[in-house]
């Protein structure tokens, strides 16, 4: 499977609370295939059953991927003595384990003592590595094949990786490319870059740097011909026929290669990554080169067996494909593809070309510009975002190669055959629906294991965001809305970007608190009570939501004061009382921008779905669009595209308060030092409550009409487990236990010793500011500790999400913004659009 890097520079605006919203397995004969409301109708004949292939263990590494016939072949990073014997996976690892550095674990208070717990008698001293040393281990590139079963896993035994002439440390090699031939042949495009320096004489690399002596960069590229068992058959250097801004005096610095491919005679396409393609003959002769005019994305082998690439138009609206021709030495036939393709690959005897959208593997026909999708990743229990090469085969199955990562950061290897299988001879379950747009990670993940775990039931998904285009992000939204209304009602909604309060309304969603407190294992206790108050409505739970994160406007105490909470009037005096901060939220905040801010994260105070009463005519919505107004228009252009840090602004006093999304322990410390030392969470102002807004991620709602309710919460229920809410990788669990949990951890600090024999802490990370500076990480206080607690027990209510209304909004402040009508003109007409349409959607 090809990555296509579209670089479309058209302008696509997309509303801010989006980008808010974004901000924020092995049962036999499983199969992938959709139904109309999880019914068997209108199925069609065949399903793709997987079977799945371990590769072995010990390929930790696989790239460039390609499959001849019933062999894939691959490159990948070994481990190896100085005398070129490759390294056991033991080996590596043991000498990793007897090198480590011992830590002291702590946890300090904010009254700066500390209670220790060494792990190893308040030593941190590092171990004396035993067997291997560490410099008699390298890692080079080999080449490897493996059937397509499975077998014969094995080292192309007459492959020789390039090597330096020099061998000296600022000379690296590489293999850059790999791709077949349809002659069974190997083609490895391999590089040399060497760094010059102008090292003066007795220079020491230990006490000096030579970058200070830097003249520049050469770099030779070398594509090879091999046979299948690496044997060199054909050799040409590449670089003679480059011509780049480098290439003065032989230098060839700038040049890379992005992309190899192969046609059906046996000629070889390379791309540099920019623009340019240089083709060679079966024998590796040097033929001719082509450019486009704008930036080239990747190569596609089409149906015919002619290679093209896809690049955008002259006025970047739409992606072509331009086909190559060997004959005239020049472009061949233009065809316009869909603009949503993220990786390329094979479409086998049916289609030209496949690719893969957000979710699913699609067919391609260029010939009538028709799109197939050939089926749905997860529907098929496979995980599409692991794929890293697929190919519908002619026989119609789709093989693909998918990389797993382990909790314990081990990455291993699986071949997934597709089998395309009549319908009657898959094993039936209930299945169940699952509407979404964008599934979350962690929600992926447990539906797949669901999905080969379970015996009864599978959920199968619709990604509505598919539907989506460039001139409408909420086209899957109202896909979906439409599709409610008509009855074509799904089992589950994934609500994270939905308008869920609005189909609590309509009584299409499930109360799931009876759940709970039927369920022997889950109790309404075990969750963080604040959190749960602020997402229920009128008392009952319209989604289970796993993690959470906290939205707040912070500032300087010594600005914004140490108390939580102020109203549109609070706010404006302080900006009032700093005339010199010319922009109080950032440079990039405009009246737009800040006004679907305020709108979203305070929703709840001017409507209410249940009652479908409003008050957008009230004076507090009338002082939001005052303050919007005062921002400006559009970003200034001078700016645009140019980034200026916060952290500049605060200091120069230029800008008071920042939006801070809480959803870790540490990036508070952040904004601590962004802020000179300390933070007030003031929250959006409100004339009631705190003003800070949960956010909440991977929730799902189960709807009224769902077919299994019993099956349904079998799913829900695992993301309320122990083990899965431990496992939460992003935002704060919801669980308290796993939340108390993963505090603790936060507030245990770890150490090490210097040269010095004195302790010193270690940084678990940082992020970096203006200038160079970095703010490392280390463990929280408890006064920190306590801070971030309030803020969150603080949180009343969360982000209301509806694309809708944020839109309706938006478009009626338009006419006060430019002064064609009054605040209290705007706020009449907005408050009785909005009544009409609450009102007509409950």
């Amino acid at each position: 499977m090809r990555r296509v890097e579209m670089k479309n520079t058209k302008t696509i605006k997309r509303t801010l609370s989006v980008l808010l919203v974004f901000a924020m397995l092995a049962i036999p004969l499983t199969a992938c295939g959709g139904s109309k409301n999880g019914s068997e109708e209108g199925l069609s004949e065949f399903v793709y059953v997987p079977a799945y292939t371990s590769i072995p263990k010990e390929v930790t590494d696989i790239s460039s991927p390609f499959l001849i016939g019933e062999t894939v072949y691959f490159s990948s990073s070994v481990p190896v003595h100085a005398d070129g014997t490759q390294a056991t996976q033991e080996e590596v690892d043991g000498y990793a384990a007897a090198s480590s550095t011992d830590v002291v674990t702590a946890t300090e208070s904010s009254t700066g003592s500390i209670t220790t717990t060494n792990k190893t008698e308040g030593t941190t001293d590092v171990a004396e590595p035993t067997g291997t040393a560490a410099s008699d281990i390298t890692y080079k590139q080999f080449l490897f094949a493996i059937n397509k079963d499975g077998t014969n896993y094995h080292k192309l035994a007459d492959y020789t990786p390039v090597e330096s002439a020099t061998n000296d440390k600022f000379t690296s090699t590489s293999l850059d490319q790999l791709v077949g031939d349809v002659q069974g042949n190997i083609w490895v495009a391999e590089s040399t870059s060497k760094t010059i320096y102008n090292l003066p004489e007795g220079f020491d690399s230990s006490k000096d740097d030579p970058s200070q002596y830097y003249v520049s960069d050469e770099r030779q590229t070398v594509i090879r011909k091999l046979s299948d068992t690496g044997d060199e058959l054909a050799k040409v250097d590449l670089s003679q026929y480059v011509e780049t801004p480098e290439a003065t005096d032989a230098k060839q610095g700038g040049f890379y290669i992005n992309d190899m491919i192969a046609d059906k005679g046996g000629n070889i396409y390379i791309s540099d990554g920019n623009n340019t393609v240089y083709v060679l003959g079966p024998d590796a002769t040097f033929l001719f080169k082509v450019s486009v005019e704008n930036y080239l994305s990747n190569f596609l082998k089409i149906k015919d067996g002619t290679v093209g690439v896809t690049t955008n138009t002259q006025d970047n609206s739409d992606m072509v494909l331009k086909v190559i021709d060997v004959n005239t030495k020049t472009w061949g036939k233009e065809y316009t593809v869909p603009n949503d393709m993220w990786n390329s690959s094979d479409g086998g005897s049916k289609y030209d070309f496949c690719y893969t959208d957000s979710s699913s593997l699609v067919g391609y026909d260029l010939a009538t510009a028709v799109s197939e999708k050939i089926l749905t990743w997860l529907n098929c229990d496979v995980d599409g975002d692991n794929v890293i090469f697929s190919t519908v085969l002619d026989d119609g199955n789709v093989f693909a190669i998918s990389n797993n990562y382990s909790d314990d950061g081990k990455t291993t290897f699986e071949i997934i055959t597709l089998v395309k299988t009549p319908r009657s001879e898959v094993k039936k379950k209930t299945t169940l629906t699952l509407a979404t747009m964008y599934l979350d990670y962690n929600l992926k993940k447990e539906l797949l294991k669901f999905n080969k775990a379970n015996p009864d039931y599978r959920i199968e998904i619709t990604d509505y965001s598919e539907y989506n285009t460039e001139d409408d992000y909420t086209a899957g939204i109202t896909k979906l809305n439409t599709e409610i209304i008509s009855g074509n009602i799904p089992d589950l909604i994934d609500i994270s970007q939905l308008p869920y309060k609005q189909y609590a309304a309509k009584g299409l969603l499930e109360d799931l608190y009876p759940y709970i407190e039927g369920d022997s294992e889950l109790s309404r206790d075990d969750l963080m009570p604040g959190i749960m108050k602020a997402i229920e409505t009128d008392g009952k739970l319209y989604q289970l939501v796993s993690s959470f994160s906290v939205m707040s406007i912070v500032g300087a105490p010594a600005v914004v004061g140490t108390e939580m909470g102020w109203t549109m009037d609070d706010m404006q005096k302080i900006i009032d009382e700093h005339p010199e901060a010319d922009y109080p939220f950032g440079s990039y905040m405009t009246r737009d921008s800040i006004l679907q801010y305020l709108c979203m994260l305070n929703m709840e105070n001017f409507m209410n779905w249940q009652t479908g009463e409003c008050s957008f005519n009230s004076d507090e919505f009338k002082k939001v669009l005052t303050f919007a107004k005062s921002f400006p228009e559009k970003i200034d252009e001078a700016k645009d595209g140019e980034w200026v840090d916060p952290a500049t602004m605060i200091q120069d006093g230029r800008q008071l308060f920042e939006i801070f999304s809480a959803s870790d322990f540490q990036s508070y410390q952040y904004y601590k030092a962004m802020f000179g030392g300390s933070v007030t969470f003031k929250g959006f102002p409100s004339d009631s409550g705190s003003g800070n807004v949960a956010m909440i991620n991977g929730g799902i709602a189960m709807t009224s009409s769902c077919k299994s309710k019993d099956g349904a919460w079998q799913f829900m229920r695992t993301l309320l487990s122990a083990d899965y809410q431990d496992s939460l990788s992003w935002g704060y669990p919801i669980s308290q236990k796993a939340f108390d949990k993963k505090l603790a951890e936060a507030m245990k600090q770890e150490y090490t010793t210097d040269e010095n024999g004195n302790k010193v802490k270690v940084s678990s990370g940082g992020m970096g500011m203006a200038g160079g500076a970095t703010v490392e990480f280390y463990a929280i206080t408890q006064e920190e500790a306590d801070q971030i607690t309030a803020l969150i027990n603080s949180v009343d209510h969360t982000a209301a999400y509806d694309q809708n209304l944020i839109n309706m909004i938006s478009e009626d402040a338009a006419a006060f913004f430019s002064g064609e009508k009054t605040v209290d003109q705007t706020a009449d007409v907005i408050q009785s659009r909005m009544t009409i349409y609450i009102n007509e959607q409950r």
